[in-house]
């Protein structure tokens, strides 16, 4: 009878008629954009014995689609109940994206009577089918198996904490909308994890506050879980502290650091979610556990510089010293990484500056060409000031030029970044607003145009500020400038673009 619960999470969207409460899915899936192609995948089983009986226990390798380099990170991901591994690679093509273009080799176990023994569902030893699969690696070539990670989905979740506590296998451990249990949080782990921890309030079957939950599980509270992980690894045990926005969902992100071996405890709580991993389409997931498992398993430190060039939307106009797009963009990098890491940050820019002027300053500062990333937000001063518009077209490319220059000659450090539109502000709104928009879309268009022709990265943070007049969280206190909120959410498109090109 302990089995039917966990069978029934696999059943759930299909019980019940019509809700506005979030469609639950199946534990195995992670929805996200429509499946892409699956990459290479090698179906392989290892004997166990169950019960008595001999069973071929089974499990998929999926590979990069061309493999080139010499070994690769490992990466188990375990189904929900009443899923397998094939499932879950199908319905995720955000995690088949990563294995494909290199990042890691992903494995899918399959569980026993498709769930994993965490509360004695079943009668099968997980940690050794495990240990066996890792064993049937050959030690040699394309396995990096002193790089092991574990990904976990509910009852997936489960065997991942178990096999962190209980075994020295991974580097990292993601469960995903389950916590600890009761008796696996009682275990002392022999090795220290970095920890990535998503629950959800409102989820029925993994109660976020603890007590007894699917299959007659004993849960620890989601927190005290996260807080268990971060003791056991001797972490600062006061967490910091951010608010984000998934799609429609409000989430409260810990993170715990200072913790042995350079490990760390991050622990997401999404508000009113229940038992899902559907926070709308803009949510990679996968990409953000992978980017958190590196950034605790790099050899060595990090210590990046960063240039932001441009006029008062850079230096944060209104907004306090501290709440400027490039200040959050790197105190969100700091998140990111470990505590070793360090970054330091030239800003040139100043309220009023146009193109000309960046130029000027550019050249009397003369900075140096060392810079890991460079940011360029220039052009409103431009139009404000009645500028001939080639004016621009020519200036805008010498300062793209210049850009590339300070970070070394590299193209793909350069991030430019689409000009505020100030007349969905209450001061803007009084200066013929449709002349604004349509002039600021020349500007932004012309720069988009150049960026995609030549290959440079291009974030389009405009539309944010075009919800200003409706939304006034969104503009500083002079009724004109964007807000700290306003500059928190440029961060939120800007950093995947800055992770990335800082690894």
């Amino acid at each position: 009878m302990r089995l039917m619960p966990w069978f029934c999470i696999f059943l759930l969207s299909a019980c019940g008629g019509g809700s506005n409460s979030p469609v639950e899915i199946a534990e195995n899936e992670i929805p996200t954009a429509p499946l892409a192609e699956i990459p290479r995948v090698e179906a392989k089983t290892v004997t166990q014995t169950v019960d008595g009986q001999i069973e071929d226990r089974s499990y998929l390798i999926s590979y990069p689609e061309n493999p080139t380099q010499d070994s690769y990170p490992v990466v188990f991901f375990f189904h929900g109940a009443g899923g397998n591994g094939q499932d879950l690679l199908n319905s995720n093509p955000q995690l088949s994206g990563l294995i494909d273009a290199g990042e890691f080799i992903g494995i899918f176990p399959d569980g026993f009577e498709q769930r994993w023994n965490v509360n004695n569902e079943t009668n099968a030893d997980d940690l050794d089918f495990v240990s066996l699969i890792i064993n049937n690696l050959p030690s040699e070539g394309l396995f990096n198996l002193n790089r092991i990670y574990g990904v976990g989905v509910s009852n997936g979740a489960g065997i991942v904490n178990k096999i962190a506590k209980e075994m020295a296998i991974f580097k990292g451990i993601a469960p995903l909308v389950s916590q600890q249990t009761v008796a696996i949080g009682n275990t002392v782990p022999s090795q220290a994890v970095s920890v990535f921890q998503l629950n959800t309030t409102g989820d029925d079957l993994v109660p976020v506050n603890g007590g007894i939950g699917v299959a007659d599980t004993d849960f620890m509270s989601a927190q005290a879980s996260a807080e268990n992980w971060a003791s056991n690894f001797n972490c600062t045990m006061g967490p910091s502290k951010r608010t984000l926005m998934w799609g429609d969902y409000a989430v409260e992100e810990y993170t715990f650091s200072g913790c042995i071996e350079n490990k760390k405890v991050r622990y997401f709580l999404v508000a009113d979610a229940g038992h899902t991993l559907s926070f709308g389409d803009n949510v990679n997931l996968y990409d953000l556990i992978w980017t958190f498992f590196k950034s605790t398993d790099r050899p060595s430190a990090v210590n990046a510089k960063l240039l932001a060039l441009g006029d008062s939307y850079t230096i944060g106009q209104s907004v306090c010293s501290s709440c400027s797009f490039p200040e959050q963009l790197k105190d969100s990098l700091k998140f990111e990484f470990s505590d070793r890491d360090t970054f330091e940050l030239q800003i040139i820019a100043e309220t009023g500056w146009t193109t000309t002027d960046l130029k000027d300053a550019i050249i009397a500062e003369n900075p140096s060409n060392d810079f890991d990333l460079v940011t360029l937000l220039i052009g409103v001063n431009n139009q404000v000031q009645d500028k001939p518009f080639n004016l621009y077209e020519t200036e805008f490319v010498a300062l793209v030029d210049s850009a590339i220059s300070f970070a070394g000659g590299d193209a793909t450090k350069l991030i430019v970044v689409s000009i505020p539109d100030y007349a969905y502000t209450s001061f803007g709104s009084s200066f013929n607003p449709a002349k604004i928009s349509a002039e600021l879309d020349l500007y932004n268009n012309f720069a988009q145009q150049y960026c995609e022709e030549n290959d440079l990265s291009y974030v389009g943070i405009t539309d944010i500020t075009r919800q200003g007049l409706e939304n006034t969280a969104l503009v500083a206190y002079d009724r004109l400038h964007p807000s700290e909120l306003a500059y928190s959410l440029f961060v939120e498109r800007i950093l995947p673009l800055a992770l990335e090109k800082l690894e």
